[in-house]
């Protein structure tokens, strides 16, 4: 791929970079170019490097994974091979396809209520935990970890409770009732830094010192804290912000969640609130990727109001206030993120399901830092197995007896046999390898669409020139990307916190959206992808690159000697998107979720998709409904 420049970038994606991207396409020509690619030959300069230490191999969805996946699932080339899969002899109590958040919490709730089943779960990445994965550096003797993907836990855990974000599974893998955080170390000068790297996108933009990039202009401090007052917008474009920020009064009504679920975050916008149609624009240019990233998938046109306030949008975050006594959750709540994100959550999972999987003791920083013990994850003769780099392409009945699972692994076909499956992957592969479901299954399943997310890990040797401009965290409108942030890391017992010190290391996370306003749902998921998916290593690395440059350069930033390392973590799939309808159905039917949260004989469906909400709550609380459903027959 040939070197990218500025042209290349538009609207905060990269586009025009190679084959399988949209280019400097209008909505209209987007719309004839939305088939799905075939995406298969990936190689592993599309992957890139994957750092180092056990998920080295599994940043995201690698070429493996989706040369698998598009290849021996959606354009099903192993169909004509199933007759001849080879059978493992294995005859389990319940097969679990998926070893995400979602798939450990079934596993979990299935072996609770059957203590001596055997269970046997599958996933196709070459290492557990879904999304929930970490990306690990090593840079000037410093040993740093970042999220790829899922993190944050809702904190403090009764607060957490009366917004309806807490599990019971914080309590059930012993996680503390106090996180504390580190504190910055060596600044020359007061920058206030974030408990996470989340809250300030919007959410609690007053929990840092956050400066905002614009083109031309160049850096304005916390333009929050003074209404935009320099920011180069037009005057009634602040004033829209600032009004958006402090709408506090949506309509009260009985009907509240069914009728914000009737239509779009951009209808509640334009009719509820009020945001003319001149200052429209302005205002989603800013609010987009927010919405985006913090879990909706894609921007305000295609999403439910009822989707923005699952995530505390502006606006419709008024209902939390009316059910809390006038309380705002944005105030009480925040996240606490384990150094890898959710991968530690994973982990304390699988320490519980296989005690032996991961080295060390049952205490937080031995289930954090503790190797894989691979050897233990599929041991004969244990009551759970879990077997990796394992993609499943047929999954039916056997008559009234139980279910077949047939899967590929190593170029090979293999089948076991099982009472049931519990299915905790997404539909989108659930409707393809579910193969005598009937339509009324398939029909739920085919409305479920996913919008990507590419998490790019910056390793930097230092980060002076954030402290010199007095930011912690930075946003910007237009290139590549469009939001970073440091993050104050939680103090472990027994664990060495990394360093937060502008002079020493750290990863500055990136999480990118495909929004595409003007395109229609669900061709829009699909188009985003295509972008995330047309991108090479090299395009995205020399991209992070002239970005930070711009921005930080003048401020000493020098990315030749400053990047110690760079991984991308691409998730096709990353969010379900919730247009109008998903909730509460419409047209009188109902909702699609609801018919997949009911069991289909021996198959349960178990993810966080269905509750339309994608936290690692709900994930461990979809896995646990599913796992108890095939309790039923198993």
């Amino acid at each position: 791929m040939n070197d990218i420049t500025r042209r290349d970038f538009v609207g905060g994606t990269l586009v025009g970079a190679g084959a399988a991207l949209l280019g400097m396409a209008s909505p209209g020509e987007v719309r004839a170019q939305t088939s799905a690619s075939r995406m298969t030959g990936l190689g592993p300069e599309w992957t890139g490097p994957g750092g180092i230490g056990d998920y080295a191999h599994s940043n995201g969805n690698t070429h493996e994974v989706v040369n698998a996946a598009h290849g021996g699932i959606r354009n099903q080339q192993w169909d004509k091979a199933l007759r001849a899969a080879t059978d493992t002899g294995e005859v389990l109590d319940a097969v679990v396809v998926g070893c995400g958040t979602a798939g450990l919490s079934a596993c979990w709730a299935f072996r609770k209520g059957r203590p001596d089943g055997k269970v046997l779960m599958l996933d196709q990445h070459p290492i557990f935990g879904g999304e929930a994965k970490q990306n690990e550096f090593e840079v000037d003797g410093y040993h740093l970890i970042a999220p790829q993907g899922a993190t944050g836990i809702v904190v403090p855990f009764e607060k957490a409770k009366t917004a309806g974000m807490w599990s019971h599974f914080a309590t059930d893998l012993g996680f503390p009732d106090e996180f504390v955080y580190q504190k910055p170390t060596g600044l020359s000068r007061d920058i206030l830094v974030p408990e996470d790297a989340w809250s300030p996108m919007h959410v609690a933009w007053e929990r840092s010192d956050t400066g905002f990039y614009y083109e031309g202009r160049g850096w304005v401090k916390n333009p929050w804290r003074d209404g935009f007052k320099h920011a180069p917008i037009p005057e009634s474009a602040k004033q829209a912000l600032v009004d958006m920020e402090l709408f506090r009064t949506p309509p009260r009504r009985a009907d509240w969640g069914p009728w914000l679920d009737s239509m779009t975050y951009e209808e509640f916008l334009r009719n509820v609130m009020g945001i003319g149609a001149e200052d429209l624009h302005e205002v989603l240019k800013y609010l987009n990727p927010v919405t985006c990233a913090m879990g909706c998938g894609l921007g305000a046109d295609v999403i439910s109001a009822y989707s923005a306030y699952n995530f505390l949008q502006p606006g419709v975050n008024g209902y939390y206030r009316y059910d809390n006594g006038g309380l705002d959750p944005t105030d009480e709540i925040y996240l606490a993120s384990f150094p890898g994100g959710h991968a530690g959550t994973a982990r304390h999972f699988l320490k519980k399901i296989i005690p032996g999987a991961l080295k060390g003791e049952y205490r937080m920083a031995d289930i954090l830092n503790g190797a894989v013990q691979w050897d233990q994850l599929d041991k004969a003769g244990e009551p759970v197995r879990m077997r990796l780099s394992s993609t499943v392409v047929a999954v039916q009945h056997e008559g009234a007896k139980g279910v077949i699972v047939t899967y590929a692994k190593g170029g090979k076909l293999y089948r076991v046999r099982a009472k049931t499956a519990i299915l905790c992957g997404q539909q989108h592969v659930n409707r393809h390898i579910c193969r005598d479901i009937p339509a009324e299954y398939r029909d739920a399943m085919n409305h479920f669409h996913h919008a990507p997310m590419l998490t790019v890990n910056v390793a930097v040797r230092n980060w002076k020139f954030l402290e010199k401009l007095g930011i912690a965290s930075a946003r910007w409108f237009e290139g590549f990307g469009w939001w970073t942030s440091l993050r104050r890391n939680l103090e472990i017992p027994g664990q060495v916190t990394q360093p937060l010190d502008p002079a020493k290391p750290t990863v500055l996370t990136m999480y990118n959206p495909f929004p595409l306003p003007g395109v229609p749902y669900p061709q829009q998921c699909t188009a985003a992808r295509m972008q995330l998916f047309g991108m090479s290593y090299a395009a995205i690395e020399t991209a992070v690159r002239e970005q930070f440059t711009k921005m930080f350069a003048d401020a000493g930033f020098d990315a030749r000697r400053d990047i110690a390392g760079l991984i991308t973590n691409r998730w096709g799939h990353a969010y379900i998107v919730d247009p109008p309808g998903f909730f509460f159905g419409k047209d009188g039917k109902p909702a699609p979720k609801e018919v997949l949260r009911t069991r289909y004989e021996r198959l349960s469906f178990g993810h966080s998709e269905l509750s339309g909400a994608q936290m690692w709550e709900t994930a461990a609380e979809e896995g646990e409904r599913a796992g108890k459903q095939a309790l039923e027959v198993a």
